[in-house]
């Protein structure tokens, strides 16, 4: 097949996040299997305020007779809405996070700013010929946010698991300093990470685990208010703030620690997850959104109350004071994560195309 994907998510780890990793993970697999694809986005890029007044004007431009000689154009997220009813030939809209849904948990400029985005979003996923989410949480609130009744395909994003091996080898390979008994937090800091709680959380669990170091890995429009609590809280022997980190260094991390903790209260799927279930380390996070769908609550890992942080200590406590519990954990989301491997999800995607 020939397949045009229509992207403004920035096109590097860092800015992409996860709906950049796994687009490009599905991207490069679907290549491999001799589809052509070409990847349509924005020839620059824009800083975080400029974003979606660029992300808009580049829709804007889009012109629908320039995909007349694909089989199916994808759009991701709101990406294509201008152009979708316009095609002639069949417009996919793919969306990982439900913008919508998102905002809610937003403020000020970054809350205004998704609410926009969101209402093209939901042009898209009206005007296309088939959508696709990657949970049933997004399902759901897909359906109920752009009032949407028609059957949503459900495909979550694929995982590069022999690729993430290779990268465990290498950093196996090297010597690995002794650490503390440490709990990781990977996620770009919105509000809806909820990562406020976990700052909350290493307060009252150094009490239980008077070694523990809390490892948070990214940044975000929250960094400031973390950075403060931490200091009102006297965490600077407890959390350590680490910024944006090179791939390399991310698998290190996620190596070394005991434990992963994200207490999101939003999540389309979670990419970090599946990184952190790779690495067969226990997880704890909130019992909310699709993050259920993904972690059994006593099997993969342990699941918390949203916002309480004394059940995300207690939970965190838990796996680190049994730490046979925590390697049963751990092995048991090494064996799941093996369902998102990124050969059978391009498969599944491309049976939803073939469908069309």
């Amino acid at each position: 097949m020939k397949l045009a994907f229509i992207t403004a998510t920035p096109q590097n780890v860092r800015l992409g996040s996860g709906t950049f990793v796994g687009t490009a993970y599905l991207i490069d697999h679907l290549r491999s299997l001799g589809h052509q694809v070409d990847v349509h986005a924005p020839s620059r890029s824009s800083g975080a305020m400029g974003y979606t007044a660029h992300r808009f004007a580049w829709n804007l431009s889009l012109n629908p007779r320039d995909f007349d000689s694909y089989n199916v154009v994808v759009g991701l997220d709101m990406d294509g809405y201008t152009i979708a009813d316009r095609l002639q030939n069949p417009f996919v809209a793919y969306i990982h996070g439900i913008i919508a849904d998102e905002a809610q948990f937003e403020r000020g400029w970054v809350r205004l700013s998704l609410e926009l985005m969101a209402k093209a979003e939901r042009l898209s996923v009206h005007r296309a010929n088939q959508v696709i989410t990657v949970s049933t949480y997004s399902c759901q609130r897909l359906s109920e946010l752009y009032q949407y009744s028609q059957p949503i395909a459900r495909v979550p994003p694929p995982f590069d698991l022999q690729g993430w091996d290779r990268a465990l080898a290498a950093a196996a390979a090297e010597e690995l300093p002794d650490h503390r008994p440490t709990v990781l937090c990977v996620g770009v800091q919105y509000p809806r990470k909820n990562v406020l709680t976990l700052v909350r959380a290493a307060a009252i669990l150094r009490n239980h685990v008077p070694t523990v170091e809390v490892r948070i890995a990214s940044q975000g429009p929250e960094w400031p208010h973390l950075c403060r609590l931490a200091k009102q809280l006297k965490l600077q022997q407890t959390v350590t703030f680490l910024g944006y980190l090179a791939y390399p260094d991310l698998v290190r991390e996620y190596i070394n620690c005991q434990v992963f903790c994200l207490p999101s209260l939003q999540e389309g799927f979670g990419l970090v997850f599946a990184e952190a279930m790779a690495t067969a380390k226990p997880i704890v996070a909130s019992r909310s959104s699709s993050t259920p769908e993904l972690i059994e609550d006593g099997l993969q890992g342990l699941l918390a109350t949203p916002l309480d942080a004394e059940d995300l200590a207690e939970k965190l406590a838990t796996i680190l004071l049994s730490p046979d519990r925590g390697v049963a954990m751990g092995k048991a989301g090494r064996s799941r994560v093996g369902e998102f491997e990124v050969s059978a999800i391009a498969n599944q995607f491309i049976q939803v195309l073939e469908s069309l």
